[in-house]
């Protein structure tokens, strides 16, 4: 069964390398579930690039400098990506590659928002 994430919200912006840690721990647990269903996949393809585009993300993540200059904002993004990483999960168990890939490129796009709002 998929993993179920759920997002804890702020109760202030010192919260936000906390929150950023669990984000990143659900991304290398969506890595290690895609890995495992690439053994004996015949979509290996679609499985890799979702598995390459996944990585680069949690690097992504890893990288704001500053403070986050919205706390709201930030609180909303980071809901949704909580969200895309459920939704990934579920995806993967399904076996609907296509469907994974859309929503990974839609956490890259998140994240680039996230990242967006450090100054």
């Amino acid at each position: 069964m998929a993993r179920l994430y759920v997002f804890p919200g702020y109760d202030d912006l010192d919260d936000e390398p906390e929150i950023r840690q669990k984000i990143y721990k659900a991304l290398k647990d969506l890595e290690a579930f895609i890995r495992r269903r690439m053994t004996g996949e015949e979509a290996l393809d679609a499985l890799g690039r979702a598995l390459k585009a996944v990585n680069m993300i949690s690097v992504k993540l890893k990288t704001p400098k500053g403070k986050p200059s919205d706390l709201e904002e930030l609180e909303r993004i980071d809901a949704e990506i909580f969200d895309r990483i459920n939704g990934a999960f579920s995806l993967v168990q399904g076996k609907d590659y296509d469907g994974v890939l859309q929503v990974v490129m839609d956490l890259d796009k998140l994240v680039d928002r996230r990242n967006n709002l450090f100054k």
